[in-house]
């Protein structure tokens, strides 16, 4: 699936989260948290295009990462001192990261898989704990990963949802290909159902 149905696809399984999941309370008094909530759900929905160098979230990280190596660069050749003040945040940047790069190295492998969202619920628990970031927000992230590869699984390439035990890709009963006229019927018909649910439920 593209990126803008695979971000219909998710907004619409936030939606549902927080709609069928108590544990996901929220309050109406605090649209912000909502809004931050969705903005996870949608960086999550592209996450696990992240393995693709020229996939709309692939561009950005990579591009961010090499501007981040640079200045990590130039500050270890004329201003150290400032590594060594941030000494321990960067060790837990490096162990958090280590792993993303070697799990992204080919498209629709570990970051399409089963694997993969319980590595992210682990990192979410370990983030949790570290940055004091609310759940809340990461389990949006889990959800926005999670419908990215039902989006993926009901397209006619599918996923290898149990690498790396099997390569295999499998896919949904009914199947769709990529940026089909099928997948556009289901984005817009994703957006008319979110537009009609929200505002019956708000108004």
């Amino acid at each position: 699936m593209l990126a803008p149905g695979h971000q219909v696809v998710g907004f619409t399984f936030g939606v549902g989260a927080l709609t069928l999941l108590p544990q996901l309370e929220i309050t109406y008094d605090r649209p912000f948290q909502t809004v931050l909530f969705f903005v996870f759900v949608i960086f999550g929905s592209l996450l696990p295009d992240i393995d693709t160098p020229t996939s709309r979230l692939g561009r950005k990280f990579w591009r961010g990462l090499m501007i981040l190596f640079s200045v990590a660069l130039l500050c270890y050749l004329f201003v150290p001192q400032y590594l060594d003040m941030y000494r321990n945040q960067l060790k837990v940047f490096v162990m958090l990261l280590l792993p993303v790069l070697i799990m992204i190295r080919s498209h629709r492998k570990m970051t399409h898989s089963l694997l993969f969202v319980l590595l992210l619920v682990f990192y979410s628990l370990i983030i949790e704990k570290l940055f004091y970031i609310p759940w809340f927000y990461l389990s949006g992230l889990i959800i926005g990963v999670i419908s990215h590869l039902f989006a993926d699984y009901i397209t006619k390439k599918g996923i290898p949802l149990v690498y790396p035990i099997s390569k295999k890709h499998v896919q949904f009963l009914f199947t769709f290909r990529t940026g089909s006229h099928i997948e556009r019927m289901i984005v817009y018909s994703l957006v008319i159902w979110n537009v009609w649910f929200l505002t019956s439920t708000i108004f």
